[in-house]
Order: structure tokens, then C-alpha cells, then sequence
């Protein structure tokens, strides 16, 4: 199922795109879950000429073959289009939890998500505003790694939404250690059943020896000499400025970025719109778009849908040769 997001935003646009453009996909039915009305009016804005169908129910749905029945998720109040606002937080939340609820009780296999915006969540008294955190929340699990996907590249993160500096304070042997570990279970569960991993340096040049910052010799290098120790093929740490470069190039099927926007900046200028998200530790399949609501473009008919295509045939992608067995990483940093 494609959860459509901020109704205010330019989810249900590419959702309608996207439908257009993926067509019938054999073994699976995709089902939009959001307001009806609204994508309707999003269907009509983008010339969509299929006519969408209302249900109430995954009960009600009647065609197998087609993507256009539409779940219905009751707005009940008005959602000012293209802004921040209470309303469209407590939409998005209503449409999240009908999802996850569904994929709990296994009569949805996964879940594709459209973008959702925070601060419309926080007007609305969400205290987790992450789409992460509040599908964790939602599934009840406590720990979710979140993986970037670009072209046949797999990003992790040792840490995510905290500051630079206290990103750098996370980086320890200890850390990077359990991170590789976790990695590689994934990567085995995700069907590579010998994963080639790289880590890359924090600091320039890989701190040049100690010159320009210990860490790479301190911390980073230790770890990846233990994992090798258990097993694990791995190299690193490599420059920043080249590994995802060489990773891109096929030399590594998956890369520990050391914080945030390492990996995003990387995968993203590769490739905006085909890189997106996979959730791990959750117990169903969730794939992601990785970019914003846009409001500055939003329900203008603009919107590109490449990343939700890209992300609906990566969840199939995982479902066929996983079978939702994803291995649920340990805690770690956040």
C-alpha cells in the first residue's frame, strides 16, 4: 500500500503519477490509502485518466489488477494546501496508523510512503514528528534502522538526526564495531549472502595518521581489523571523498556512512530522485521517498514521481527475496 502523507504537500500528486506510471505489477496489488477527494483532485490536476474508486475497506477492494481503488481516509476538517498546519498533521498521523494497523494484522505485506512534514505533526501534538520514529511508535519497536538505496548501493548510518558534533562523539570502536555487525546480518537477510562492506574516514585524507584528527586511528581502524576478525569483508576507512564514489562503482555492496549528511549528500547528488529509504526492524517491509513535501511546488502539477516509482519497486524488490525475514538490527545510535 502507498501511504499518500501530507495532504498539504505533493504526496498525493506523485502517488497519482506514480500509479500512471507503474501500471499492473504481477503478485501484487498496490493500494493508495489516503482522503479519496483529495487525490481525486490530484488526479485531476495531473490529467490522470483512469477513474479512481472509493473503498472503505481492503474488504470492498474488487479488482486485482488494478491500482486505482483507493482506501479512504476520513480528513474531517480542512487542510490548507501547500503550508504547515494542525490539520494536516492529524491526517497524516490518521493515515500512517490505518496503515501500519493493516500491515500488523498482515493483510498488507509492506507499506510505500509518501512524504509527511514535521512541524505540521508537532502543531498537531505529535511528540515523534520522524516518519521513522512514529511507525516505530505505531508497530511497537523500539529500534529501526533506517537504509538508503541508490542505484545497487545500500547506505546505513551509524547515527542519524543529531547534531555534528554529537555525531562525532558516537564514533568509537564499540560503535562502528556493532554497526558492521549489524550490516552484515541485513545485507544476508536482504539476499547477499557474502556482503562487501566499506567504511569511510571522518576527518580529510583520514586524518593523514593523526595529523588532521585521531579517530580514523583510534577508533574507526580498530573496528573494521575486529570485524574482520568475525568474519566480516570489510574495508576502511577510506577517504570520504572517494568511497561512495568506488561504492557506486560496484566495489562495495553496502557503505557505514559515520553521520547524517555524509551519505545523504553523496547518495543524493548521484541521484535525487532514485535514492530512498528502507526501514529495518520493523516488522513489515516500509520503503520510502527521500525528499520533502515541497511545498513550494506543491499542487502545482510539477512534482516528480521518480522516487515514489523507485521506491514502490524496491519494497517488491525485498518482499520476493526477503519474505518479509529482515533481520531486526540491535540498538544502537540514534
Amino acid at each position: 500500500m502507498i501511504s499518500t502523507g501530507d495532504p498539504a504537500g505533493l504526496g498525493p500528486e506523485i502517488c497519482i503519477k506514480a500509479l500512471a506510471e507503474i501500471g499492473a505489477t504481477p503478485g501484487f496489488k498496490i493500494v493508495p490509502v489516503g482522503n479519496f477527494e483529495t487525490l481525486d483532485e490530484a488526479a485531476a490536476l495531473v490529467g490522470y485518466s483512469s477513474p479512481l474508486a472509493k473503498r472503505t475497506s481492503l474488504e470492498d477492494l474488487e479488482d486485482p489488477g488494478s491500482n486505482n481503488e483507493v482506501l479512504h481516509v476520513e480528513m474531517g476538517e480542512n487542510v490548507p494546501r501547500a503550508s504547515e498546519s494542525a490539520a494536516a498533521g492529524r491526517h497524516t498521523y490518521r493515515i500512517l496508523s490505518t496503515c501500519t494497523q493493516l500491515c500488523l494484522e498482515q493483510r498488507a505485506v509492506g507499506m510505500v510512503t509518501c512524504p509527511i512534514n514535521k512541524a505540521s505533526l508537532k502543531r498537531a501534538g505529535y511528540e515523534k514528528q520522524g516518519h521513522t520514529e512514529l511507525l516505530a511508535e505505531l508497530a511497537g519497536v523500539t529500534s529501526v534502522e533506517t537504509v538508503f538505496s541508490v542505484e545497487r548501493l545500500m547506505i546505513f548510518f551509524l547515527s542519524r538526526h543529531v547534531s555534528l558534533r554529537d555525531a562525532i562523539s558516537l564514533i568509537n570502536r564499540e560503535s562502528v564495531l556493532a554497526a558492521l555487525l549489524r550490516m552484515d546480518r541485513s545485507m544476508r537477510g536482504l539476499g547477499t549472502p557474502r556482503p562487501r562492506l566499506g567504511v569511510p574516514g571522518l576527518n580529510p585524507h583520514c586524518g593523514e595518521g593523526g595529523l588532521f584528527g585521531r579517530e580514523e586511528v583510534e577508533e574507526i581502524l580498530p573496528a573494521v581489523e575486529e570485524a574482520r576478525r568475525q568474519g566480516l569483508d570489510v574495508e576502511g576507512p577510506i577517504g570520504a571523498d572517494s568511497i561512495y564514489h568506488l561504492g557506486l562503482e560496484g566495489r562495495f555492496d553496502a557503505i557505514l556512512s559515520l553521520y547524517h549528511d555524509q551519505g545523504h549528500i553523496a547518495s543524493k547528488t548521484r541521484n535525487f530522485y532514485q535514492t530512498v529509504t528502507l526501514s529495518l526492524g520493523l516488522p513489515f517491509v516500509r520503503t520510502s521517498v527521500d525528499h520533502g513535501t515541497g511545498f513550494d511546488i506543491a499542487w502545482k502539477g510539477l512534482a516528480n514521481p521518480e522516487s515514489l516509482v523507485r521506491a514502490v519497486g524496491l519494497a517488491v524488490e525485498v518482499i520476493q527475496r526477503s519474505r518479509h525475514d529482515l533481520v531486526p538490527p540491535d540498538s544502537g545510535p540514534r
